[in-house]
């Protein structure tokens, strides 16, 4: 049974996984120059946020109606879904990021097969029109 302090290490620990260290061509980790390692994040998902949960299905996550931890799931999605907003801004993961935002995030269905596939004239996909 999930419990709220479980659910709680669970997000913690997920967003935590996220950063990594930064591996050059060869697998070596990146130092800048005063030797810290440098990092990158990896990107966040539904599923990975599940499987931290110790769910086994999607479907478990929504059916979660303790308020308590509702909030905190809640608060880990909108985290996720920010993540992948800010990858709609990014030309080359546009198609990627729209597929990804209408299959985990419903109110972005219809969004998604409204949006433009179109740039404007900085290469940037013209998202919600003028």
């Amino acid at each position: 049974m999930l419990t709220k302090k479980k659910a709680a290490r669970g997000i913690h620990d997920y967003f935590l996984s996220r950063i990594v260290p930064k591996l050059d061509k060869n697998g070596e980790i990146c130092r800048n120059k005063e030797g810290e390692i440098l990092t990158e994040e990896k990107p966040c998902t539904v599923s990975g946020l599940v499987r931290a949960l110790g769910l086994s299905r999607r479907e478990e996550l929504e059916e979660i109606r303790d308020p308590k931890i509702r909030v905190l799931i809640d608060r880990a999605l909108l985290k996720i879904e920010e993540s992948a907003e800010e990858k709609l801004f990014q030309k080359d993961l546009f198609q990627g990021t729209k597929l990804f935002l209408a299959t985990n995030f419903p109110r972005w269905q219809n969004a998604a097969e409204q949006a433009p596939e179109e740039t404007d004239d900085r290469g940037v996909f013209a998202i919600w029109g003028n």
